[in-house]
């Protein structure tokens, strides 16, 4: 497999999802990747700039199952879901987004979709309690939350007024 910012983002995300974001270093992505961990820094800048490609092809999933113009209650939803999927998607979405907001929040949730304090609040919340669900699964701990909850308080949150 050639060495790109691709194939070095697929990687990462195996690691992610084997071991959890504890983990994923540049020295065991290098090692999985079979090359010199400078060999890795042709491509990705630096580990932030990793959590930023994990995080867009997170977010390239999210507006694949949710193209616009889709009702940002569903793509929040569908984030939920996407996140969820992923072993520490939300912590790992939530450093892509205090990187990169534009380049991983889904375009039906996005600045330009709903303004900014929605968008924002809605992102925030929706990190917010994902990363919450997934820390509570990690320590055995029951959740009543089957998602009922979030979808109400995200409706709450789509309905501000931005102005």
């Amino acid at each position: 497999m050639a060495l790109t910012a691709g194939s070095i983002t697929t990687t990462a995300l195996d690691i992610l999802s084997r071991y959890g974001l504890g983990d994923l270093s540049m020295r065991r992505l290098a090692r999985e990747l079979d090359v010199q961990p400078s060999a890795l820094y042709w491509h990705v800048k630096d580990k932030q700039e990793l959590f930023v490609l994990i995080a867009t092809r997170m977010n390239a999933e999210i507006n694949a199952r949710c193209p616009l113009p889709s009702d940002p209650q569903v793509t929040a939803m569908g984030l939920r879901e996407i996140l969820l999927s992923y072993r520490d998607g939300a912590e790992i979405m939530l450093l892509g987004y205090s990187i990169a907001p534009g380049e991983v929040t889904p375009d039906a949730l996005s600045v330009e979709s709903l303004g900014h304090a929605v968008s924002h609040g809605v992102m925030a919340h929706a990190l917010g309690v994902v990363a919450i669900e997934q820390n509570r699964r990690l320590f055995g701990i029951e959740s009543a939350d089957s998602g009922e909850e979030f979808a109400i308080a995200t409706a709450r949150l789509l309905s501000a007024d931005d102005g």
